[in-house]
Formats: C-alpha cells, structure tokens, sequence
C-alpha cells in the first residue's frame, strides 16, 4: 500500500474521532501523489538550473510578447549557455495522433519517448553495465549550484552529451556552411551557378520539412 495513501487514511480516522468528541469541525478531502521519479533523482546541477531559468525566463518574455499555446524551446544544450538557442514552438507541432494507453484514437497527445535501443547512451550503459556489478560509481553531486566551481559550471551530463552533441556540432557546421554562402553569392559571377545553388538549397530545405513533417 501506498505510504501516502496509508497516512491520508489514518489523518481521516483521527479526525473522525475528533469530530465525534466536538473537538475538530473542518473538512479533510486529501489529495495524494507520489514523488516516484523526483524522490530518486540527484540534486539539480548548475546545467539544471540554468536549463530551468533559461525555459522560465524564455516563457514569460512569450507571454510577454501575447504568444499562447507555445512550448518554449531550447537548442544546442550541449554547447555553452551563451550560445544556446531559445525560442518558441506551437504546442500543436509537437502533438499528434496514434494510440496511446487511456486516450481516444483521434486524440492529439505528445508522442511517447522510449529508450531507443540502438542510441548511444543505451549503447554506452551496455559496455558500462558489466563493470558496475562489482564497482559502484553512484554519485550524488549535491546541491552543488550553492558551492560554485567553475570547472563544474554548467558540466553536460554524459547522457545529454551522447543525445545532442553529434546533433549540435552538425546544426552549427550547417549554420556555419549557410553563412559562408550567404557571403560566396555577393561576389557570385555567373548566374548558372546561382540557379544551381539556389536548386539544391530549396532541395535541402524541403528534405528537412518534409521530415520534421513526420516527427
């Protein structure tokens, strides 16, 4: 039995008594909940903090600015805070519909994320497991946000590392190939290539929505 459930129970039987003897006249409606993954996780980073500020802050300047129904998004988390990408996406584009435990087929829900067994941080708890049997590298970090050390400033963890880095390095060679173009085609002489680059660019971009399309 749950031990919140079990405490709300034996709070109503006392408060029961009470009102039988006069002394207690109020109402109890207990709502329960359990801290399952919050009670077994490690003490926020100084990553977690600034995740977290940064999504705070990016919500309310959308407020700010009248926009609703917009998940505040962050990119390129692996790389320093200062050259993170924050923005806003439609809540709708990251809903879809297909059938998922207590919902309606035609309901739009946020697709589920399992643990994708080929990724690399699945892949890297399988070469790592064996060695924990017999060494434990557990290790709480603690509220290190309170004890600043700037080695350990905004540490990535090693699973955000294996998810987004290759990701990340690959968003900033794109960006960085655009500007290079952007700067090649002012001094562009021969229209046939233009009409080529320009080609495979919208190319390029089409492959892109047609996938995100597909999320």
């Amino acid at each position: 039995m749950e031990t919140e459930r079990l405490v709300a129970y034996l709070v109503q039987e006392e408060l029961e008594k009470r009102k039988k003897n006069g002394t207690y006249s109020g109402a109890f409606a207990p709502v329960t909940h359990f801290f399952g993954y919050q009670g077994r996780s490690a003490h926020p980073s100084l990553f977690d903090c600034s995740l977290g500020s940064t999504c705070g802050f990016a919500a309310a300047r959308l407020i700010e600015a009248g926009l609703t129904a917009i998940a505040v998004s962050v990119k390129q988390i692996s790389q320093p805070p200062e050259e993170w990408r924050v923005g806003g996406v439609p809540i709708m584009s990251i809903l879809t519909s297909y059938p998922k435990e207590g919902f309606e087929r035609h309901k739009l829900v946020v697709r589920d994320t399992h643990v994708n067994l080929k990724s690399a941080p699945f892949q890297e708890y399988k070469r790592q497991v064996k060695s924990w049997i017999n060494h434990d590298l557990y290790t709480n970090p603690g509220p290190i946000q309170f004890n600043y050390d700037q080695n350990l400033d905004r540490e990535v963890g090693d699973s955000m590392k294996l998810n987004f880095t290759e990701v990340d390095d690959l968003t900033a060679e794109i960006s960085g190939l655009c500007h290079s173009i952007q700067n090649d085609v002012l001094f562009a002489e021969h229209k046939h290539l233009l009409v080529a680059a320009l080609s495979s660019l919208k190319s390029a971009k089409q492959v892109i929505n047609s996938f995100a399309r597909t999320q």
